[in-house]
């Protein structure tokens, strides 16, 4: 499925209806969680050939979608799809961009600096209950982004 979906966005049909189209029959196909969707759209749509800081504005609608259809949790599935896509998935080619693309979040208001510093600072916790959740993993990204977080503060 990320490979499909990877395929369209290396041959420029991205548009977001095709896209959630693809994501929804995968859903069904491969019986997905829901939660699960944010992750394959991250990996699907950005390998490190297609870099995630300049064509973010492309695929913007795509999460958006995502998080509305889930509602208040879409934003901790989102969150945690990032986290894993940047620690887990390309870690060792792209981890150095992240930080940056958490200010590109924030400077959208994608993520709000409320969110951002009480994930941060521990004082809210992402979904326990999603199978993206990795506390190791959130661990990392925190590392990842602290001079960013310290420079928002």
């Amino acid at each position: 499925m990320i490979s499909h979906i990877s395929s369209l966005s290396d041959e420029d049909k991205l548009d977001t209806e095709t896209i959630l189209q693809h994501l929804t029959q995968g859903k069904v196909e491969f019986n997905l969680p829901t939660d699960f969707l944010h992750f394959v759209a991250l990996s699907a749509l950005f390998p490190p050939s297609r870099n995630i800081l300049k064509n973010w504005q492309l695929s913007e609608p795509v999460f958006l979608s995502l998080v509305k259809k889930e509602g208040k949790i879409g934003i901790d599935h989102f969150m945690q799809s990032v986290v894993l896509y940047f620690v887990r998935r390309h870690r060792d080619d792209l981890s150095k961009f992240a930080p940056t693309f958490m200010k590109k979040l924030v400077d959208e208001d994608i993520l709000t600096e409320k969110f951002l510093l009480e994930w941060f600072d521990k004082t809210t916790r992402l979904d326990k209950e999603s199978l993206l959740y990795d506390k190791k993993a959130e661990k990392h990204f925190r590392d990842m982004i602290e001079q960013f977080i310290e420079w928002l503060r």
